[in-house]
């Protein structure tokens, strides 16, 4: 971490006895770390309660932080939302830089940092100088405790789906018939008409004229997990056409296999 607070030139008498300095360039990592006690650090920033600080001070001492965050160039990175500035460092052996600046901090530098909060107040402690400073969370973000969710579980507080049945065959019926309506399930499967009664559209092969009632027989019902036989299809019987067509073609390869013996010279 950045350690150097180096003051500017227009502050740097102001600086001289009383240990405190308006703008500070934050750019030289361990050359002014801070020297003092970290948890007294906290009684300089007099405008948060006496309460709150002696809550932060006792976890400082504890080591007991909300968690450790990384400082870039331009921003505080963490499980929660920081704002980028950080003020009021304390350097050296006891003096503080009120406004500090990161701007000469390469685009890819970064250290770590201890985050304690405590009523919107939150400290930063580098683990590499203990310059002891404050940021800023946004918009008034809080940490969430040990065991603690920010959000609802997806689900929560919905009522549990019933299990699905083991089978279809343990399914009920979902109502009950009237008249010639079955009832709707598969258990009113078996007794299900043979046949529909209705005006058909369009052409059909071997249908009767239009608008007479069709009948289509139904499947049988299987025994659950069989598959109904397929029976074997016999091989094809060539046509009597074919049958002439080879034995043409048979006496042609016969006829040119002897013209061929034919021509070969005796010896």
């Amino acid at each position: 971490m950045p350690a150097h607070a180096a003051p500017v030139k227009s502050s740097v008498k102001t600086a001289t006895g009383n240990k405190t300095v308006n703008n500070c360039s934050w750019d030289s990592p361990g050359h002014n770390p801070y020297m003092g006690d970290i948890p007294a650090a906290v009684d300089r920033y007099t405008d948060i309660p006496p309460d709150v600080r002696a809550r932060l001070k006792q976890r400082m001492t504890e080591r007991k932080y909300d968690e450790m965050v990384t400082i870039r160039r331009d921003s505080i990175v963490g499980k929660d939302l920081y704002r980028a500035e950080i003020s009021d460092m304390h350097f050296g052996s006891g003096s503080v830089c009120n406004t500090v600046t990161r701007n000469k901090w390469a685009a890819d530098a970064q250290e770590r940092g201890l985050v304690y909060c405590e009523s919107g107040h939150c400290i930063l402690v580098p683990t590499v100088c203990r310059n002891v400073s404050r940021i800023t969370r946004a918009g008034g973000a809080t940490a969430a405790g040990p065991g603690e969710l920010d959000f609802e579980p997806p689900g929560a507080g919905q009522t549990a789906l019933a299990p699905p049945p083991e089978s279809f065959e343990n399914l009920p019926p979902t109502g009950a018939g009237t008249g010639d309506t079955p009832a709707i399930g598969l258990a009113a499967l078996p007794s299900a008409p043979s046949t529909i009664s209705g005006p058909i559209i369009g052409p059909s092969f071997g249908a009767p004229p239009l608008g007479g009632p069709i009948s289509i027989p139904t499947a049988p019902l299987l025994p659950s997990g069989s598959l109904p036989s397929i029976p074997a299809v016999p091989p094809p019987v060539p046509e009597p056409g074919t049958w002439a067509l080879m034995a043409g073609g048979i006496a042609l390869l016969a006829l040119l296999r002897k013209r061929r013996l034919a021509a070969l010279p005796i010896r």
